[in-house]
């Protein structure tokens, strides 16, 4: 009955099937492997592991290894190190990676080869409230992993994480090449960076447009919800504090205690 029906009817079935189901239903048959393994139904991924609170990543090849090459986007829950540096080092087309929650995660989850070049346009890291969610991913290592990113537009990270301002803008200014279209750098850290920091990283990419540095206590539960959640952030900060925009070296930035903001469009409308 099943090769019965028009197959994009069955191609449709399969595109709500979740990434684990489809992994067990294509062992099923010739049919049902071509259907499932169609790229449209591993373009964009979602995955949770199940029933334990971490992937183990026997349990995660096991279900996307057939789909590396159709991978572009992925949404992922509860991960170690070894699954992320997995994903970045394997996906070979993946343009899009949202991690929501972890335990701990440290550099080697982002030290990935030097001789690779990734595709990668959007890296985030969003915390989830079940975990701790500590990281600890030095200036070094992240320096290096945007230098083999040059197709980043947004590098959000959600969680508290200690980035050595000077450190980081060294390593990204010994690349010879910043063709880099980087639009949005959101971190959530302490106050370590100065203005100063901040002007050179703009330097560095012309075609920025956001950078929040903004303290992981002001975020609350919010940052599960991920996406734009540091817009309203922004937003609520210029209501409930007297910050005011000032120039410096021609760039608009507010200032406050534990904050720097600069958003070339909304300083446009403010400036």
């Amino acid at each position: 009955m099943f090769g019965e029906l028009p197959p994009e009817l069955v191609l449709n079935i399969t595109s709500f099937i979740s990434c684990r189901d489809l992994s067990s239903l294509r062992l099923v048959s010739k049919i049902f492997r071509t259907f499932c393994d169609h790229p449209r139904n591993w373009k964009s991924i979602h995955l949770k592991p199940d029933s334990i609170s971490l992937w183990q990543l026997t349990d995660l090849k096991s279900i996307i290894s057939p789909h590396l090459l159709h991978i572009q986007s992925i949404y992922i829950w509860g991960v170690r190190d070894n699954i992320i540096y997995y994903l970045l080092s394997q996906c070979k087309n993946l343009q899009h990676l949202t991690i929501c929650g972890w335990t701990t995660l440290s550099d080697h989850c982002l030290r990935i080869g030097p001789a690779q070049s990734l595709k990668i346009k959007t890296l985030e890291l969003i915390g989830s409230p079940q975990q701790t969610n500590f990281i600890s991913v030095d200036a070094y290592t992240l320096g290096n992993l945007m230098i083999q990113s040059p197709e980043m537009t947004n590098l959000i990270l959600g969680c508290e994480i200690h980035i050595h301002a000077e450190t980081f803008l060294s390593e990204l200014e010994k690349a010879s090449n910043h063709d880099a279209q980087l639009q949005s750098f959101q971190v959530a850290t302490r106050r370590t960076w100065l203005k100063e920091h901040v002007i050179r990283l703009i330097n560095l990419y012309p075609s920025i447009q956001k950078v929040y540095l903004l303290p992981a206590a002001g975020m609350g539960s919010a940052l599960k919800e991920g996406i734009g959640i540091f817009d309203s952030i922004i937003s609520q900060t210029f209501k409930e504090t007297e910050a005011i925009p000032i120039t410096y070296y021609h760039y608009p930035l507010v200032l406050t205690e534990d904050t720097i903001l600069y958003n070339r469009s909304m300083f446009a409308y403010i400036v």
